[in-house]
């Protein structure tokens, strides 16, 4: 894939990003954000690759999404959907149209210069994740930063990401499964993630109990439905620090 436009993405880059604290995660729901509290952002869905055995089908956000314009945190997300009865090679022309969706991400409503990948690759996916990640290497280069998240799991007793092919490692703290509460108390004795490159974020589920960390520098806030005022206050009552 041949990344466009290099300068323009050095640019978002060059803007700067202030660092929030936190990050509110919005999936393709209708949303307004006519204001946010001081040193909030939105992480919002972008667009969806579906991958289907060789096949792949990308969609783009389909419900209106309106943020106060001096909100400059704002961070695209390239979902990557999974079919369980048809599973993915992922090979290259779905890592291409990954790749394109990002790249589309990165030149159109980005006001942060980061994009943020949320793909759950199984097990047998890892090569060609990591396969992927190299084909961003471009983009980086140009100046965006690039964010994925993780299950809590590749970074804590199972890390197999690479160094130095991602700007940011979100491991997702929540809906673990049965590693739960191993997970858990490996945070709760040493407030951080086995692996360095995930401690710096993390991913949380508002009106799930949050674990104890030493320090991240953003976190992500998940909600199963629309964000309202009075969640603000909520998330402002919580604390990721031991």
């Amino acid at each position: 894939m041949r990344f466009r436009s290099a300068a323009f993405l050095a640019l978002l880059a060059h803007k700067g990003m202030a660092q929030p604290q936190t990050l509110l995660w919005v999936w393709d729901r209708s949303q307004l954000f006519s204001a946010l509290p001081e040193g909030t952002g939105v992480a919002y869905r972008h667009a969806t690759v579906q991958l289907s055995g060789e096949r792949s089908r990308t969609t783009w956000r389909q419900w209106p999404l309106r943020i106060a314009p001096g909100v400059t945190a704002v961070v695209p997300v390239v979902h990557v959907a999974l079919d369980n009865l048809a599973p993915s090679p992922v090979n290259d022309a779905q890592q291409d149209a990954i790749a394109a969706a990002i790249e589309h991400a990165a030149m159109h409503g980005n006001r942060s210069g980061w994009v943020q990948l949320d793909f759950e690759a199984r097990r047998s996916q890892r090569e060609a994740y990591v396969a992927l990640l190299r084909r961003l290497q471009p983009l980086r280069a140009g100046g965006v930063r690039l964010s994925a998240t993780a299950l809590a799991s590749w970074c804590m007793s199972n890390p197999w990401l690479p160094p130095g092919l991602l700007d940011e490692i979100v491991p997702m703290y929540f809906r673990m499964g049965a590693e739960s509460a191993r997970i858990r108390q490996r945070l709760e004795a040493t407030g951080a993630a086995t692996v360095p490159a995930c401690r710096d974020a993390a991913g949380l589920l508002l009106g799930e109990t949050w674990p104890a960390l030493g320090s991240v520098k953003r976190r992500y806030v998940f909600h199963t439905g629309a964000w309202k005022n009075e969640d603000f206050e909520r998330i402002g009552n919580r604390d990721t620090t031991r």
